[in-house]
Formats: structure tokens, C-alpha cells, sequence
């Protein structure tokens, strides 16, 4: 660093990264490292020997190599590996990923890998603190995908859109009520299917995720505005305020009269 204040303390230093296609014959026997290393297969098949444990590796898997490690790695030949490697220091202590992930939705995350690159390719202003804040975010993404990988159930990659589709488009209804048929028809799926798949994804079903957005836009209204609480049940789509304010105060703990604006009322302004 140049001296000058940054944004926040540096996490991450970059040591040496890049993308590399693998050459017929080759093989990766190095010392000990003596950094981490992000290794990432772009395509390819072959496999990794990791703390005298052999981990099969392909498109999307990757490697978290640790300082001290001896990592010993070859390739198929008839299927040779195109590879995103990133190495770097931690300058703080962070709850790092298990060694091993597979990533199945790869289009994001490798296109975070090569901004990554990008990152740590570049020289001058903030280069530091975009390494380290895109590292920071891949480093999460493999959190996320352990935990997929290891507690909830597979859902096809075209299903999990789906949801993710449904989710937006509730969102963007702004708490309003939308039909489950009309919702599940929007997205190509049953409105007994996408249901079963909010379960699988979200832990919620798709009536109770519909309720929870309302009530949080309902809250919203409340706090934000001069709206009273039956006009606010009204705004959300409920025809009766006692149910409103009954689900209000089984989802907050609270009344929704408690989260009323505290603030004077409007006055006509000619």
C-alpha cells in the first residue's frame, strides 16, 4: 500500500493468480505453500491428493489449499483441466470454507472469479480493497453451497430458478396479494409443485412466505408513513383488520400500533 487511508483494514493480499489450461503431461507436486490457494476447475476432470486424502475434482469443484499444504494434483487426459487459481493472505482471521465445494450454479461464481482476477490484476486506487471485498463474497458463495450441499435436498438447478423467479416477483408486487396460480403460472410450475419447492428451499411454504412479505410491507407502511392500521390492512389486501393485526402481532411479537409513525400529522400546504 501507498500510505494513504483506506476504506477499511485490508483482509486479503494478493499473492499470484490466473487461468490456466492444463498441458498433456501435466502434474502438480509443489512444496509447501506458503499462502492459500483458491483453486477452481473451470472444465476437465482429474483429481487431488489433499492431506493423504484423493478428492475427485470436475467442472465446478473447489479447492481451498491451505499455507503448509502439499497438494499433489493430475488430470485426465482425454479430459484435460482449464483451472482459475487464486492465492492470497489473510491479514485478519476469518471462518474459512471447508477445503473442498462443489459449486453447481458455476456461471456465477466464475464470472465473480474472473472480476476477481481482474481485481487482482489491477494497480492503483482501491485495488486492494475490491480484491479484498470480491474475495470476501466468493468466500461466502462457498459457505452457502457447503451448507446446500450438506443439509438441504437436491433441487434441480431449472426448479431452484423457478423459486428464485417466484421470490422476485413477490417482492416486486410490493406485499400486494397475488393468487398462488397466477404466481406458480408466471413461472412455469404448479401452484401444488412451486409450494413444495418454497418448502424445500426457503423452509417456508409458498402461503406462508406470501404472508410473511405482506406483513413486512405492512410494517414498513407503519413505520414510514401516516397510514393508520386499517389503512394499512387495505394497502397489503386484507378485507378484515383484525386478521391483519392478529398475524402482525404472531409474526413481530407486537401489535402493528406499535410500530405506528410517531411523528405530527400532515398539514395542507396551499
Amino acid at each position: 500500500m501507498d500510505g494513504r487511508q483506506t476504506l477499511f483494514p485490508v483482509t486479503f493480499e494478493a499473492g499470484g493468480s490466473g487461468k490456466a489450461r492444463c498441458e498433456p503431461g501435466w502434474n502438480w507436486n509443489p512444496p509447501p505453500l506458503s499462502d492459500y490457494d483458491l483453486w477452481y476447475v473451470v472444465s476437465g476432470t482429474g483429481r487431488m491428493r489433499l492431506s493423504h486424502t484423493w478428492h475427485n475434482v470436475s467442472k465446478g469443484t473447489c479447492m481451498l489449499l491451505w499455507p503448509g499444504d502439499s497438494p499433489q494434483a493430475e488430470q485426465n487426459l482425454e479430459d484435460r483441466l482449464i483451472v482459475i487459481f487464486v492465492h492470497f493472505r489473510m491479514r485478519e482471521d476469518l471462518k474459512l470454507p471447508p477445503r473442498r465445494t462443489q459449486i453447481e450454479e458455476t456461471r456465477e461464481f466464475e464470472e465473480g472469479l474472473h472480476r476477481l482476477l481482474d481485481a487482482a490484476a489491477r494497480r492503483g486506487s482501491y485495488a486492494e480493497e475490491e480484491f479484498d471485498s470480491l474475495l470476501k463474497l466468493l468466500l461466502v458463495e462457498l459457505h452457502r453451497a457447503s451448507e446446500a450441499e450438506g443439509n438441504l435436498p437436491r433441487i434441480p438447478l431449472k426448479q431452484r430458478r423457478a423459486v428464485t423467479r417466484a421470490i422476485h416477483l413477490i417482492q416486486q408486487e410490493s406485499g400486494t396479494r397475488i393468487s398462488h396460480d397466477v404466481l406458480a403460472g408466471q413461472v412455469g410450475l404448479s401452484a401444488k409443485y412451486l409450494s413444495a419447492l418454497f418448502k424445500q428451499t426457503t423452509g417456508l411454504s409458498l402461503k406462508q412466505y406470501l404472508t410473511k412479505v405482506r406483513l413486512e410491507r405492512g410494517m414498513h407502511l407503519l413505520s414510514e408513513t401516516s397510514m393508520n392500521v386499517s389503512q394499512v390492512a387495505e394497502a397489503i389486501g386484507y378485507a378484515n383488520v383484525y386478521l391483519f393485526s392478529k398475524q402482525f402481532k404472531q409474526h413481530f411479537g407486537q401489535p402493528p400500533s406499535d410500530y405506528l409513525l410517531k411523528a405530527p400529522p400532515p398539514r395542507s400546504h396551499p
